[in-house]
């Protein structure tokens, strides 16, 4: 693939665990759940924005509902250059329609512009490089390599460990099970631009544990936090979110940088 000379990137949060990734030349949306800006039936905010022009990546790591939407292939009616890449559990859950020979009459994608990835499978076009490493959930976790940035998205990779309601051994399992998952990034050298990753508290003591584990072992330059918003009423939301910043808790302090982006479309940009 081709090397591309670094640009102005900006990354927005849009909830959950739904960033957008966006340079002058392409956009990427990772794990889109939900607008909560948007109108009730209308596309999120940022695609009436985006020129339909652009490039656009929809990147889903797996079909859990806080991080896909079927809507999401809807997409491609206003912004033709809509290319998705998905894992095989995403596939099976609309094969209904990507496959040529069902009775699905809807709106279907054009079967060319969607991409299924296994763990250490990769694809790319003239734009951008995307590759997919594993998970301790279900689904993929991706590296997008482009316009000079490597920009990782975890989906739901992390240290599940509820420390509370579990014994050593499935503690130190949890544990093991994590490091080798992201042991392929590490061979790659481990220098990340931008990370986005689970720092959970739902799960208890240490929830900020596999965050801590992560950026110890990589070198990411960038760090934002993600998978908070989950709280059950407005207190809970709120105290989840403000456990996913406490930085004091897991930051690596010889490197990085870490960023919280908590309200929707609050934005941070790099070159």
């Amino acid at each position: 693939m081709a090397t591309f000379a670094p640009a102005m990137l900006k990354l927005t949060y849009i909830w959950h665990s739904c960033f957008v990734a966006e340079t002058p030349a392409w956009a990427a949306v990772f794990d889109f759940w939900k607008d909560p800006m948007a109108e009730e039936g209308e596309p999120p905010l940022f695609l009436q924005e985006l020129p339909e022009s652009k490039p656009l990546y929809v990147i889903v790591s797996h079909h859990h509902k806080d991080h896909f939407t079927r809507t999401v292939f809807d997409w491609q009616k206003t912004h033709l250059k809509t290319r998705y890449v998905i894992s095989h559990d995403v596939e099976r859950s609309v094969r209904h329609f990507l496959r040529a020979d069902s009775m699905y009459k809807g709106f279907r994608p054009d079967p060319e512009s969607v991409v299924v990835l296994k763990p250490g499978e990769s694809w790319s076009d003239d734009l951008v490089e995307i590759r997919a490493f594993g998970s301790t959930d279900i689904g993929n976790s991706y590296l997008l390599i482009a316009s000079g940035k490597r920009i990782f998205h975890a989906g739901d990779l992390n240290a599940w460990v509820w420390k509370d309601e579990s014994t050593p051994d499935e503690i130190a399992e949890a544990q093991r099970d994590f490091k080798a998952k992201i042991a392929p990034l590490e061979k790659l050298g481990g220098e990340l631009d931008i990370a986005m990753f689970p720092v959970d508290s739902r799960i208890g003591r240490d929830y900020w544990e596999g965050a801590s584990i992560f950026v110890r072992a990589l070198n990411v330059k960038h760090f934002f936090p993600m998978h908070f918003s989950l709280g059950a009423d407005e207190a809970e939301q709120k105290r989840f979110a403000l456990d996913a910043c406490r930085f004091e808790y897991y930051a690596n302090p010889d490197r990085g940088d870490y960023i919280a982006l908590q309200k929707p479309y609050s934005a941070f940009a790099c070159c």
